[in-house]
């Protein structure tokens, strides 16, 4: 139901960046413009991918195992507790990178839908977080061009795509 409320909301957002109705400080705010990004925004971004991929890499096996049963994680000597809250940082890291691009509202849609996606092929969960990876970047960089050449709100464009992947994903997936 979720993926359908994200998917309905781009394109929304879509059709209203067509038809000119917001004004354009707001709209770029809410839902993203490509326009607003600076080259010192993307320095940011790139800086802090690197931060937060770093993080991953180095406490993988922690964050993996506070992430899929916080019990399992205290009984091996994990602090849950320390890990939720690198989870919970690096999520807020990754929000503050991307807000500019694809918009305050949607950004919960690009941290979910290419997630579900990678979840109908992934066997693991290192597969699951390589093809959500792999399933993000595709839609952003599709979801730029296309918002870029059709002149169309760059946010609703990316989940748009994102969704598209998903669906498309549902005939090849086992």
């Amino acid at each position: 139901m979720g993926l359908f409320l994200w998917a309905g909301m781009a394109l929304a957002v879509v059709l209203i960046s067509l038809a000119k109705g917001f004004n354009v400080d707001l709209f770029s705010f809410l839902f993203g413009s490509i326009t607003t990004v600076t080259i010192r925004d993307l320095v940011y971004i790139l800086i802090l991918a690197v931060v937060v991929i770093g993080v991953i890499i180095a406490l993988y096996n922690p964050l993996f195992s506070t992430s899929f049963d916080e019990e399992y994680a205290q009984a091996s000597g994990i602090k849950p507790k320390n890990f939720n809250i690198i989870i919970v940082v690096l999520a807020a890291v990754t929000i503050s990178a991307c807000i500019r691009i694809v918009g305050m509202l949607l950004i919960g849609a690009l941290m979910v839908i290419p997630v579900l996606t990678a979840m109908q092929f992934a066997r693991s969960f290192k597969q699951t977080l390589l093809l959500s990876v792999v399933f993000s970047l595709l839609s952003v960089v599709s979801g730029l061009f296309l918002s870029y050449y059709f002149d169309i709100a760059s946010g609703g464009t990316i989940v748009l795509v994102a969704f598209g992947v998903f669906i498309i994903g549902l005939f090849f997936k086992d």
